[in-house]
């Protein structure tokens, strides 16, 4: 009997000891920014995401509520640059204001999200007599498609032209596009931009992890990005 819970006790102590020595084995931050490749199993759409997750330890995560700076390489819809909603419930995002560096801000709106498949059946534009009437219904169709977006994107020559931009910069730095707190007493909304870290809010750093993404992205998709760009991103 004795034999016996000597043994469970050393069994024990040796499980104790190696916990121990696993809590203090340093583990290797995330990096900054990662790349996640997938692709569509009926469509078949390939798409490449470089994302500035949320780190801890190890490991990279997104939580519901907060937004998360995105490229993305993408078979149907060409260079996509934006912000994304994150965790496991995504919330529309709406417009966006970002800032690379000190350079001129720039505005992303929810309305200019690219869109994919047929309108509606029933009369077409062509078919009307008035233009006006066919532009107003073009609209309110869009704008109906893209209001619970979940991901504010720019595409083509304006995504192209962004990526550029942030490859050349040190910073990034955004937040959701509320009009009315540009005025009257201050809300600190526009004071919430960037990061979250232990050290609070700081600017997404453009560094070595995200060029390196990038690159990583370009190589996956591998001459298959859809969409209207210049040649220097279209690698065909």
């Amino acid at each position: 009997m004795n034999h016996a819970a000597n043994s469970a006790h050393a069994v024990l102590a040796g499980i104790a000891i190696a916990l121990l020595s696993g809590c203090a084995t340093p583990v290797s931050p995330a990096p900054p920014w990662s790349s996640t490749v997938t692709t569509d199993p009926i469509t078949g759409t390939k798409r490449c995401v470089v994302a500035a997750y949320d780190r801890v330890a190890g490991a990279s995560y997104s939580r519901t509520g907060y937004l998360y700076p995105i490229i993305e390489f993408n078979s149907e819809f060409g260079l996509l640059v934006g912000v994304s909603s994150g965790g496991p419930i995504r919330f529309p995002v709406g417009d966006i204001v970002w800032r690379v560096d000190d350079r001129p801000y720039q505005e992303l709106h929810m309305f200019n999200n690219p869109t994919h498949g047929s309108p509606p059946p029933g009369e077409t534009a062509a078919d009307m007599t008035s233009a006006r009437i066919a532009e107003t219904i073009k609209y309110a169709q869009k704008l109906a498609a893209n209001a619970g977006a979940t991901a504010t994107v720019a595409s083509g020559t304006e995504a192209a032209a962004m990526l550029d931009e942030m490859l050349a910069g040190g910073t990034l730095i955004y937040r959701a596009n509320k009009p009315n707190a540009q005025f009257g007493l201050p809300t600190g909304h526009e004071q919430r931009v960037g990061q979250w870290t232990s050290d609070g809010l700081r600017p997404f750093p453009l560094d070595a992890t995200f060029r390196q993404s990038v690159a990583q992205c370009r190589a996956a998709i591998d001459g298959k990005l859809g969409g209207d760009l210049p040649s220097k991103w279209r690698w065909v």
